[in-house]
C-alpha cells in the first residue's frame, strides 16, 4: 500500500473519539482509523462523474422520475 501523509483538523471531540478507538484495538493508530472511515464512504465524486456522463447522454431526469427515485430511494 502506498501512503501519503496528511495533516488535518478535527474537533476535540472527533479526535478523543479515534484516540478511544487506538485504545479499544479496534484501530492500530489514529491514522488508521480514519483511513477505515475514508475507505468505507463511497467515492461521492466519482458517482457524480457517472451521473453527469448519464445525464449527458440521456438528458436531465423528468420532475416525476425524480420524485420517483426520492420515493423509492428515501
Amino acid at each position: 500500500m502506498n501512503l501519503k501523509r496528511l495533516t488535518i483538523s478535527v474537533p476535540a471531540e472527533i479526535a478523543a473519539k479515534a484516540s478511544r478507538a487506538v485504545a479499544a484495538g479496534e484501530a492500530e493508530s489514529v491514522s488508521a482509523y480514519f483511513a477505515g472511515l475514508a475507505a468505507r464512504e463511497p467515492d461521492w465524486a466519482e458517482a457524480r462523474a457517472v451521473v453527469d456522463e448519464l445525464v449527458a447522454e440521456a438528458g436531465e431526469p423528468s420532475r416525476e422520475d425524480v420524485a420517483w427515485a426520492r420515493t423509492v430511494l428515501g
